[in-house]
């Protein structure tokens, strides 16, 4: 047998070894116990996410530095700051929230006095770039209440079907919070933890008014307390309040349509202004100029939007009904 028989020999040798060791470990029962260790595997190693974890102990927190969340924690406002943030659902605490705020502030403050000499336009520039922050949280915390009452009545056509099918109002919540989309699943599931936790079911669906402020959650949590009280069919009792709630959107969907010209007339007015200003400094600057660098021109430019602001409000309040 020459060399390279030899050679050849071993080699098929060592191919059909190898190919038999695959076989043998690559066989249904052998996958199957590969597929059982990767899954276990990972999840031992996988983290709960912080919307998965319950919440035992409310995170009271205002500030990581020990100095600054004692100060803010006695001052009401930051209270009050605090509770939008959480309506606005803004994963930020109120200490980085409040220096932001004092950072925006100073940084408008020296714009003001690098961009002109008058000394009025830092007290202009500084509570505008400070209020950047506390729009973003009000539009934030307006969308999520919106939010939250569409998904209001599907939610409670949710919990009635599933008082139908036999199980208990606290299941309910539970389904509610696995099914819905955010923010009615974080609330409604902050509601089923509370009561799992021994808080009495009444207090831990009162507790639900603080996250979202809507009139409808209201009505929902008075109809399971005076049911829970009186007795009653709750799941034909939550039927009717979701068909109430559909009806009560369609007659304010009409009245938005009918007073879409009010608040399109507000708008205008309220951008006339500013665009005029804009346009007459890029056609005449040194016309225009004369109302940053002179007292009597600033105070008029404060004057001038603070009715303009007074005037945008008094429209929204004229064409917001309540129903």
């Amino acid at each position: 047998m020459g060399p390279a028989l030899i050679a050849f020999t071993a080699f098929a040798a060592f191919l059909a070894f190898f190919a038999a060791g695959y076989l043998l470990t690559s066989g249904p029962e052998a996958k199957a116990k590969t597929d059982i260790k990767k899954r276990l595997q990972s999840i031992a190693m996988r983290k709960p996410s912080e919307e998965e974890m319950p919440t035992l102990l409310k995170d009271e927190l205002m500030s990581q530095i020990p100095a600054l969340h004692r100060f803010l924690h006695n001052l009401p406002l930051a209270q009050r700051l605090e509770l939008l943030i959480e309506q606005a659902g803004v994963k930020i605490r109120v200490g980085p929230f409040a220096l932001m705020v004092l950072a925006l502030g100073a940084a408008g403050a020296l714009i003001g006095l690098k961009a002109a000499r008058n000394p009025m336009l830092p007290f202009l520039l500084a509570p505008g770039l400070a209020a950047i922050p506390f729009m973003y949280l009000f539009r934030k915390r307006a969308a999520r209440f919106k939010k939250f009452d569409d998904q209001l009545p599907e939610a409670l056509d949710m919990a009635a079907r599933s008082l139908r099918a036999g199980h208990s109002f606290t299941s309910a919540l539970y389904v509610i919070s696995e099914e819905m989309a955010d923010p009615i699943s974080r609330i409604f599931r902050l509601a089923y933890e509370e009561q799992g936790y021994g808080i009495p079911l009444p207090e831990a669906l009162e507790h639900m008014t603080r996250s979202a402020r809507s009139i409808d959650l209201r009505f929902f949590i008075t109809a399971v307390i005076v049911q829970r009280e009186t007795g009653g069919n709750l799941a034909e009792i939550l039927e009717k309040l979701a068909m109430t709630i559909r009806d009560r959107f369609k007659v304010l969907r009409q009245l938005r349509v009918y007073t879409a010209q009010g608040r399109l007339s507000g708008y205008v007015l309220a951008a006339l202004p500013i665009v005029m200003l804009i346009i007459l400094s890029v056609l005449n600057s040194k016309y225009i100029k004369l109302l940053f660098d002179t007292k009597s021109g600033l105070a008029m430019i404060i004057g001038a939007f603070a009715l303009q602001v007074a005037g945008f409000l008094m429209i929204r309040k004229i064409i917001n009904i309540q129903i």
